[in-house]
């Protein structure tokens, strides 16, 4: 079941607590405590802690992920962030795949139609991610924003046209001949898939359809 998206009711202090994160040493459990430990002690920072969860970097009790401790490299942090943005929100991504670098109103109108939630509540979710987008760093993790539906996971091999490249790594099924003698010796083929990391049910149902389409 995918997560309700969570948001903070005011982002002007969302730099400050990544930056906070960055300095202090990993807890064992990321709670609201520690969110008042790093100098943060106002109500409207406390939803820091579900975005965290809902991007990966905290399991469901709190406990930091590598992906946490990714994030506390400096060097590397904008990077990390950008590239839990592309997987929490794929859905997104898969509709414009320079969602990042809109305004937080042009994005209120997908927000609103993804949670069903009032205007209000649309304009905060924009915001948040909004937020979060200008603090990452898109430049090199492009190849991290998921596919949209029907577009090929891999560029074309040279000298191939691109409508017969195959979707899947798959080797194709090769016809050999029949033989003329009976046999009870047959073949069998085994299809392997590499899910996405993603909290988005719909992106699974595409992978499937797909590969339904495919075999049959």
């Amino acid at each position: 079941m995918q997560l309700p998206i969570p948001y903070m009711v005011t982002v002007k202090n969302l730099d400050k607590i990544f930056a906070a994160i960055q300095k202090a040493a990993c807890p064992e459990t990321f709670t609201i405590d520690f969110v008042n430990d790093l100098g943060f002690t106002s109500s409207n920072d406390r939803g820091v802690t579900k975005i965290l969860k809902y991007m990966g970097f905290l399991d469901p009790s709190g406990k930091p992920t590598s992906h946490y401790r990714e994030f506390m490299d400096k060097n590397k942090g904008g990077m990390v962030l950008a590239r839990r943005l592309t997987v929490a929100f794929d859905d997104l991504f898969n509709a414009d795949r320079e969602a990042h670098s809109k305004t937080s109103e042009s994005l209120k109108g997908w927000s609103k139609t993804k949670t069903g939630q009032g205007d209000a509540v649309a304009k905060k979710i924009a915001t948040t991610f909004k937020k979060l987008a200008d603090l990452a760093e898109f430049k090199d993790v492009d190849a991290t924003i998921p596919k949209i539906e029907g577009e090929a996971e891999e560029e074309p091999d040279k000298g191939i046209p691109a409508e017969t490249a195959v979707k899947s790594k798959a080797p194709p099924l090769i016809e050999l001949p029949k033989p003329s003698y009976s046999s009870t010796i047959g073949l069998v083929y085994r299809v392997e898939i590499h899910l996405p990391d993603t909290q988005n049910v719909d992106t699974f149902r595409a992978i499937f359809k797909a590969l339904r389409e495919e075999l049959m």
